[in-house]
């Protein structure tokens, strides 16, 4: 009987250590990804002022706008692509939705 719950506390210990392995590399994957996002947005920035004109760092920058919310922590409505493509033909709309509608196909 002792063998047996030494094998159980081996297995445990084992399959904790790969669920924190498991659990770091998913934390590192999304760190990975946000410091990519971070460091295409930074060259994206300097090649922005590198077109408007800055040559030397006593230069006056221009307007860079704030980085955009990444496509996973953006929120998505139901009738947004209804109304794009309202507005690319030039014309105004308006979108109503309750919660619920949340939840339908988009």
């Amino acid at each position: 009987m002792e063998a047996f719950s030494i094998i159980l506390v081996i297995l445990i210990l084992g399959l904790m250590f790969v669920g924190v392995f498991v659990l770091g590399a998913l934390f590192m994957k999304n760190a990975y990804h946000d410091a990519q996002i971070e460091a295409r947005y930074d060259q994206q920035r300097l090649e922005y002022y590198r077109l408007a004109g800055v040559r030397r760092p006593t230069d006056p920058r221009p307007y860079v706008p704030p980085r955009p919310v990444t496509p996973r922590r953006q929120a998505i409505l139901p009738g947004m692509g209804a109304l794009d493509r309202v507005m690319k033909e030039g014309k105004r709309g308006t979108i109503m939705w309750r919660a619920g509608d949340r939840q339908k196909a988009v």
